[in-house]
């Protein structure tokens, strides 16, 4: 079945899923696009709408609230059509019927679709986080789960388990910017008047539309963007203006490894541009997760035992620090724990116990 917009924008499933309130109906449109990939241009157009509309009334709504008199500014003309006269009562002679009709049009749409947002909001609690200052809306993935999500701007990311991906309610209409804590795979929306930023604290990623990964969890101290097409910048946050430290190419990852988070980075000392790596399974190491690959390349097991949490949602402890140290290089996909563990043990042996989902690792 073929939608319109306008059959979209009053969709109560079609705006949950726009603002990403419930599970069930990003499920639902999720699978109509995988099903009707020709769709993908008006559904596109159409969650623009939707948040664009919202925005609108929300920014209507706060000019109000600081003056009473601004909806009768907006709509009054000067006896000479040639300027605006608001202060004066005489100035003010008619409405243009289309003026009003396009106002009172736009007044019933977003009022329609704020109170359906608000409705949503309120029986939807999965998606409520706490979020840095400035993100309004923002999507969390599970230790255990990875998530695929449509972005207003059309863009699709996909969420890496135990990851947080944040945005501010103008994304997609005065800006492009995302803040990731955590990894997601992106395949950004071509729009060159607007570029795409990824904001992972330490530094950002610009693109316009590629395709690319970032790896960026605030628990460890490393991080990097993998590109895989197109062409994305390396930005240095600067107290005017972000600088330009790095552009990549196709197949090139910007790698940081950082000491402590609350320790400024030393470019380019503490930072290296390294080829993708590629394993035996005709994949990049780089974005394997997606593939539900589990890829450690001579990585200690403290390093290791991050990325088990985090797939199999489990509380990993490593009690005895050289143990900690052991190093592995290995891939796995669908085994379970217990198998993972058990595989690593015949490198380095290493005993652990299991109590539901805790694990204590010992000599």
């Amino acid at each position: 079945m073929a939608y319109t917009i306008e059959e979209l924008i009053i969709d109560d499933s079609f705006i949950a899923y726009c603002t990403q309130q419930s599970e069930r109906d990003m499920a639902k449109w999720d699978d109509y696009l995988y099903h009707h990939p020709e769709e993908l241009a008006v559904i596109g157009e159409a969650r623009r709408s939707v948040l664009g509309l919202k925005y609108m009334l929300k920014k209507k709504q706060d000019e109000l609230s600081a003056n009473e008199s601004l909806s009768e500014k907006y709509l009054s003309v000067a006896d000479d059509d040639s300027a605006y006269r608001t202060g004066s009562k005489r100035a003010r002679k008619k409405i243009w019927p289309w003026v009003a009709a396009a106002t009172f049009a736009l007044a019933i749409a977003t009022t329609f679709i704020f109170n359906n947002l608000q409705k949503q909001a309120a029986s939807a609690p999965f998606f409520v986080h706490t979020k840095p200052a400035g993100f309004d809306k923002s999507v969390t993935s599970p230790k255990g789960q990875i998530k695929i999500i449509w972005l207003p701007d059309s863009t699709r990311v996909t969420l890496n388990a135990g990851s947080f991906l944040g945005m501010d309610e103008a994304f997609g209409i005065t800006n492009r910017t995302v803040y990731l804590d955590g990894e997601a795979f992106f395949e950004v929306a071509h729009d060159k008047h607007l570029p795409f930023i990824v904001d992972v604290s330490k530094y950002k990623v610009k693109a316009v539309g590629t395709k690319f990964n970032v790896k960026a969890y605030k628990s460890e101290f490393f991080s990097e963007t993998a590109l895989i097409e197109g062409k994305v910048q390396i930005l240095i946050p600067g107290t005017v203006k972000d600088a330009v430290y790095k552009t990549l190419e196709i197949n090139q990852k910007f790698v940081l490894k950082d000491s402590a988070d609350n320790v400024a980075i030393q470019f380019p000392k503490e930072t290296a541009i390294e080829p993708l790596g590629q394993t035996d399974l005709s994949t990049h190491t780089e974005t394997a997760w997606m593939d539900n690959y589990l890829i450690f390349e001579e990585q200690t097991l403290e390093e290791i035992k991050n990325a088990i949490e985090r797939k199999y949602n489990v509380s990993v402890t490593i009690a005895d620090p050289e143990v900690s140290r052991y190093k592995y290089t290995a891939n796995f996909r669908n085994e379970t724990i217990e198998e993972v563990l058990k595989a690593l043990q015949i490198s380095y042996p290493f005993s652990y116990t299991k109590d539901e989902n805790n694990i204590i690792i010992k000599k």
